[in-house]
């Protein structure tokens, strides 16, 4: 009699799906530079959790385990996270799994492990611990033709994370993304990230961070000009509709990156090459300058006078005014002071880009106004 329960107490441990029950973060909703079709088909893991991401959610997890230098992984849980049925024999001890035109079989305690009746030895054989049926991380993966990387724990990373997922959906891999999940395992509040940055919730405080480890407060901070200091990033523009947070990616892509902030609602406006100086409101726009302080790509095809609008939640932007011209800034890279009203944009600017002699571009220095759509702009009196 003792036997038949355990025998049935088994069984129901080996066919009880995985619980989605715990969903407490979605990917695609927190990392800006991911998409749902990135992350379908794919399950995060970490053995230091009891939680996983299945196709980006946040769900309860049957744990990984790490023994004798091997990973381990649950069979049924990664099988039905890809939406394969699995069957269990306990009979005989053994597994069945069915997923599109793939069978899989394999018996507890049997290295063998069958693809479409293809027959591979594993490493390791397959083995019960904690009720659960584990097998080797490697050759589940190949059996569903998925890609494995596993980041091994280090000092600085608390999460060891083991990723699986499509052969092409290689943004799973990006650095950033895979220390937001380490922050989610954490428990941590994240308001908002991308490629670029993290931004937290502690304590009723934001904090923001570059490599997504050390925080530091994220509140609205006056810039006071120093002339001994330039500073590209880490800049705060006030404006009428309210706040713009200025991020430079110095470390990586070496790009200035936009960012509306009111309160916890954080959005990228928009992404440059050149530094951004200037940033003012009308209406539903924004507007920009950039500064060419260094050599812009294609300079002659644009200017560094831009806008951007939101549309269907996400900005998107444009130049303004002629391409090739360069507008708010003398040939010094002086500032001109420039406004907006309901007739366009007014402000100061010149032909820098083309063949054109000293004396041909100094007959374009003048003020303009810039309509707030086109790439158009007529001369107006000071």
């Amino acid at each position: 009699m003792r036997k038949k329960i355990i025998i049935t107490l088994l069984t129901f441990s080996l066919i009880l799906p995985f619980s989605q029950t715990a969903q407490a973060a979605n990917l695609s909703k927190q990392y800006f530079d991911v998409t749902e079709k990135d992350l379908k088909n794919s399950i995060i893991m970490s053995p230091q959790s009891t939680k996983a991401f299945i196709n980006g959610n946040m769900v309860s997890a049957v744990q990984p385990i790490v023994k004798d230098g091997r990973t381990l992984v649950p069979l049924r849980f990664i099988s039905e996270g890809f939406g394969a049925k699995v069957d269990f024999n306990a009979k005989n001890n053994t597994i069945t799994i069915k997923h599109s035109d793939k069978s899989i079989t394999l018996k507890i305690g049997d290295k063998a492990i069958a693809v479409n009746g293809k027959h591979i030895q594993m490493d390791v054989a397959a083995n019960l611990y904690h009720n659960s049926t584990y097998i080797p991380l490697r050759y589940i993966g190949e059996a569903f033709d998925k890609k494995v990387v596993y980041l091994k724990n280090e000092v600085i990373q608390p999460y060891s994370l083991i990723i699986i997922r499509d052969v092409n959906a290689t943004e799973l891999e990006n650095l950033n993304l895979v220390r937001l999940c380490e922050l989610l395992y954490q428990g941590k509040s994240v308001v908002y990230s991308d490629r670029f940055m993290a931004v937290i919730k502690e304590k009723g405080q934001l904090f923001y961070s570059n490599d997504f480890s050390y925080f530091e407060p994220f509140v609205y901070q006056e810039f006071v000009e120093d002339k001994n200091v330039v500073k590209l990033g880490d800049l705060w523009f006030k404006t009428d509709r309210g706040n713009f947070y200025l991020d430079y990616a110095y470390a990586t892509t070496g790009e200035f990156i936009l960012y509306y902030v009111d309160g916890q609602d954080i959005s990228r406006v928009a992404i440059e090459k050149a530094p951004i100086k200037a940033v003012k409101t009308y209406q539903n726009n924004v507007y920009y300058l950039t500064r060419y302080e260094r050599g812009v790509v294609n300079a002659h095809e644009t200017s560094n006078l831009k806008y951007a609008t939101l549309k269907n939640g996400q900005w998107v932007s444009d130049y303004l005014g002629k391409p090739g011209f360069y507008y708010g800034f003398d040939t010094l890279a002086n500032p001109y002071n420039w406004k907006i009203d309901g007739n366009g944009i007014y402000i100061f600017g010149y032909n820098r880009f083309g063949d054109l002699s000293s004396e041909e571009r100094k007959e374009t220095f003048g003020n303009y106004r810039i309509d707030f759509e086109g790439h158009n702009h007529e001369v107006v009196k000071p």
